[in-house]
């Protein structure tokens, strides 16, 4: 997913990876994708070890200096083949780990697994506000506001669903 991503920003315009990173927390990225910020430097040089992307120039800041990236031809050719693949793999992303947790909670205290559930739904509940939040911003800058409300809906949907089921499980636990 990091490569689409960066290949992706960096075909709609050159950066240096401070930029790309300061792009991603704008756009609170790591919210749907997984992608933390500082695994970027690590993308870009694997990318330009792979001739994907290169240094188009440098800047100075201070006593810095940053190298600006550009997407090379191989790299915009891997960005359509990323795109194509990634869109045509059914996604079936499931919190694995949290399920798995959810079929051994009964070795926890009943009270330590309430405070768990209660945990992972404010969290569940603080994200939707985030997404709900950011939906109309994201909408207006994009070049297709439908797609973004769209994504965005299915997005929120789903954590709806996983909300809604940790409320049943804490409703069976309290009442058991």
């Amino acid at each position: 997913m990091i490569r689409l991503i960066v290949l992706g920003m960096l075909a709609r315009q050159s950066m240096h990876g401070y930029d790309l990173i300061q792009q991603l927390e704008k756009d609170r990225v790591d919210l749907w994708s997984n992608v933390l910020p500082g695994s970027i430097y690590h993308a870009l040089r694997q990318l330009a070890k792979e001739g994907c992307v290169q240094i188009r120039d440098t800047e100075r800041s201070g006593n810095k200096t940053r190298a600006v990236y550009e997407i090379t031809p191989q790299g915009s050719e891997l960005l359509l083949s990323l795109i194509a693949e990634t869109m045509s793999v059914p996604s079936t992303e499931f919190p694995s780990a949290f399920y798995a947790a959810l079929f051994m909670m009964g070795r926890l205290p009943k009270k330590e697994v309430l405070r768990c559930l209660d945990q992972q739904m404010a969290g569940l509940e603080h994200k939707i506000a985030l997404w709900n939040k950011g939906e109309p911003g994201k909408a207006e800058l994009s070049g297709n506001p439908r797609l973004v409300r769209q994504v965005f809906a299915n997005g929120i949907a789903h954590m709806e669903l996983d909300l809604q089921l940790l409320k049943q499980i804490k409703q069976d636990l309290e009442e058991s």
